[in-house]
């Protein structure tokens, strides 16, 4: 764990409001990438291929830099860390609102996926100390701050943009937002650090690398969500063209929903059962999806699905708390990455089995990795 050097305690209302403002600006800062696509296709000439493997420099930013994320915390606290992870998405978020050149643009990708993969690692890292120290469910909040600050970060981008706005000054608006609001919480954001600098390196363990393949499953359904069901509620349920993304649209708002009322439904239930309830109502919201026959019930079950995902990777974070095989940013470090890579290969996933199958067929098979993880749930019982 970390020794105690902390100018603040950690149970101090500081902390925790910067800790939710870290989770908040996270997504606000995610979402302001969403809006500024169609600007950039239009300033930089490429082909769709060139702007496929661009996208990649966003996830291959991320899983380069998250590993290192505990270390770094280890050795220098999650304030200094958290500060300079924020300048660098200032940056990336900067050159990919100006640049008008392929390589930059690869590079701000990659420095946008980097900084933002080190951000969610160690506001986990600092959920799980703050969560401790008060000793009252707060992870499924802080991750709910995370989910409005996306929607809020589109809404708004979008808004400055439909005002006639030109994206640069939009986007220069919103990194202000992003900076002021972490230097004003600065104070919040723990010093810790591990004594002389911390171990770089532990083995994982089996329930740490359990904790990440389950997060896993949960991150590769909204991947798929996100990126498939637009295609198969139009493809598949007559849904119009211009009404695909209400499927992502009724799981995120769900996830929001359910994640702020997650602390007493975790507390009621415990963690095993909100694992367990909720990879079930996942799996039975994707199944709902595939045999509805109108377009309406199938955002029904997308909402479900979202639902069932909002609560089990929060309650999985939070129980690296409650192991000592290994220090805990590590343990958070392993769990976090492993469950972000989801996000990245459930899109790629779900295309190669809708290539030799079908798209229907990709989701059931989502659909049996959420109940895969129902039968674990037992190695989370209090």
């Amino acid at each position: 764990m970390f020794a105690v050097r902390n100018t603040v305690q950690i149970d101090a209302p500081i902390v925790r409001n910067a800790t939710r403002c870290g989770f908040f600006m996270a997504g606000f800062g995610l979402s302001v990438w969403a809006p500024l696509v169609p600007y950039v296709r239009e300033r930089i000439e490429m082909t769709d291929a060139v702007f496929g493997l661009l996208l990649l420099c966003i996830g291959i930013g991320s899983l380069t830099w998250m590993p290192i994320s505990g270390v770094l915390v280890a050795r220098w606290g999650i304030r200094p860390v958290q500060l300079c992870s924020v300048a660098l998405l200032a940056l990336a978020l900067a050159g990919m609102a100006l640049t008008d050149s392929i390589g930059w643009l690869g590079l701000a990708l990659f420095c946008f996926g980097g900084s933002l993969g080190v951000i969610d690692v160690i506001m986990n890292i600092q959920a799980v100390l703050v969560e401790t120290a008060v000793g009252r469910r707060l992870m499924s909040n802080f991750h709910g701050m995370y989910s409005l600050g996306a929607i809020s970060g589109a809404l708004v981008l979008t808004g400055l943009l439909s005002l006639g706005l030109a994206p640069e000054v939009g986007s220069f608006m919103m990194i202000g937002v992003i900076v002021a609001a972490n230097l004003a919480l600065a104070r919040g954001y723990l010093p810790n650090r591990a004594p002389g600098g911390g171990l770089a390196f532990v083995r994982p363990t089996g329930l740490v690398m359990l904790v990440g393949l389950m997060c896993f499953v949960v991150y590769l359904a909204e991947g798929a969500v996100l990126d498939w069901s637009a295609l198969y509620l139009t493809g598949e349920k007559d849904l119009e063209v211009a009404r695909g993304g209400l499927g992502y649209a009724a799981f995120a708002l769900m996830v929001t929903i359910a994640r702020f009322a997650g602390a007493p439904l975790v507390n009621s239930l415990g963690t095993a059962r909100v694992i367990a309830f909720g990879g079930m109502l996942a799996a039975f919201g994707i199944g709902l999806s595939l045999t509805a026959e109108h377009w309406a019930l199938a955002l029904v079950g997308y909402g479900l699905c979202g639902l069932g995902c909002a609560n089990v990777s929060p309650v999985l974070i939070s129980s690296l708390s409650r192991q000592d095989g290994m220090p805990v940013q590590l343990a958070v470090t392993v769990a976090t990455t492993i469950g972000f890579a989801g996000v990245l290969a459930g899109p790629a996933m779900m295309g190669m089995v809708a290539h030799f199958s079908s798209l229907g067929m990709a989701f059931a098979l989502l659909a049996v990795l959420l109940l895969g993880i129902v039968p674990f749930c037992r190695r989370f019982a209090a």
